[in-house]
């Protein structure tokens, strides 16, 4: 191959390439919108929010404090899921309960955190 050929078999390389990505990543987007318009969004069940919750939540509280705040109180209201934790039950009924317990709402249709705290 001469080397004027070179640079222009380098050139029509990268344009296709390129344009493969683009009609690739062009296919890609055009199903996202569908994923978002399900009937019960991407977070459809109760099994699905705390799925969730708690991987949102595990690496932030910890697997051992969040799983000591089951059973979860979980709603489903207005398109969002709210999940929270149950008080720990006292094992001293002298000092009662010390400290809170995990609050986080998620969207039902697209599965964003719209509140996320730990109460004290």
């Amino acid at each position: 191959m001469k080397k004027s050929n070179f640079g222009f078999f380098c050139c029509r390389v990268t344009l296709l390439l390129f344009g493969s990505l683009a009609v690739v990543s062009a296919g890609w987007t055009q199903n996202v919108p569908a994923l978002f318009e399900q009937p019960q969004g991407l977070v459809p069940d109760k099994e699905t929010a705390t799925k969730i919750a708690e991987a949102i939540l595990f690496p932030i509280y910890g697997e051992k404090n969040i799983r000591e705040e089951a059973p979860y109180q979980i709603e489903l209201k207005d398109g969002k899921w709210t999940i929270d934790g149950s008080p720990p039950k006292s094992t001293d009924p002298q000092n009662g309960v010390v400290g809170g317990t995990f609050h986080i709402v998620i969207s039902q249709k697209d599965a964003r955190v719209i509140e996320i705290g730990h109460g004290a």
